[in-house]
């Protein structure tokens, strides 16, 4: 196990429970406890049997780096980050957005990957549809937990419709019964290839969001552990290759205005 030069004198005058933390646990079992969804292309998802995709991938490479074996659960959107919250998983690595509001819940890495909003339009779409603002008077298609509610809410004037799936808002798309759908962009190439319908990328739109991994707050070993984990793949370019891999991009990075 490697650590921050320094950190084991420095934890015990911080806190009189350090070693009875996280990384303690994860090193006792052997195991990184990993929870995500596995319903997400191309982020987690199961290919037959097999669980792959990039954060699987992700989730591969960090235990290595912290010398301990990779454990996959998958769970739903409920159980989630209260099963990280209550110790049933070590971490959720599942397209995490990092917000102020889970902030005062977990403790959180250093960021992964960023990401935006981006609207899915009509093949034949001929509008300038490049703000949100634009889709006034219109109807806008969004998945229901979508980190992106809350921003396509902001814009008054537009019928947000919410649905229980990321597929249904683009075959809507399609059969014209709302004008765009909004999805992440590295979600995207994705979902429009497996849909097989005569929609296409449109306009990114809002802000960069940052994508991080959570735990239990008070274990601040764990977070060093994680965060040098980080580090080291993403200054030898594994995280790049790996984001190219799976997103033909490199959203290891926030991208440039």
């Amino acid at each position: 196990m490697r650590f921050l030069p320094g950190l084991l004198l420095l934890l015990p005058l911080a806190s009189p429970f350090a070693q009875a933390e996280l990384i303690d646990d994860v090193n006792d079992r052997g195991e990184l406890r990993i929870a995500l969804e596995g319903d997400m292309r191309p982020f987690g998802f199961k290919d037959g049997e097999h669980l792959t995709g990039f954060e699987v991938e992700l989730g591969e490479l960090l235990a290595r780096e912290l010398e301990v074996n990779p454990s996959f659960i998958t769970t739903d959107s409920g159980d989630l980050l209260q099963g990280v919250e209550s110790g049933k998983y070590d971490i959720a690595i599942n397209h995490i957005a990092l917000t102020p509001e889970l902030k005062e819940r977990f403790d959180f890495s250093e960021p992964y990957s960023y990401t935006s909003a981006q609207l899915i339009v009509r093949k034949e779409e001929q509008r300038p549809l490049g703000t949100l603002e634009a889709l006034r008077g219109g109807a806008l298609g969004v998945a229901q937990g979508s980190q992106f509610v809350d921003q396509a809410r902001t814009v008054e004037g537009v019928d947000l419709r919410s649905y229980p799936n990321a597929q249904q808002p683009l075959k809507d798309v399609a059969d014209k019964q709302i004008d765009a759908a909004i999805s992440d962009r590295l979600l995207i190439p994705f979902a429009i290839r497996d849909s097989h319908l005569p929609v296409k990328e449109g306009a990114p739109v809002g802000p960069t969001v940052t994508l991080a991994i959570p735990f239990q707050k008070g274990n601040p070993a764990f977070q060093a552990s994680l965060n040098m984990a980080l580090q080291r793949i993403k200054a030898d370019g594994r995280l790049m290759a790996l984001s190219e891999k799976w997103f033909g991009l490199d959203a290891s990075e926030p991208p440039k205005p």
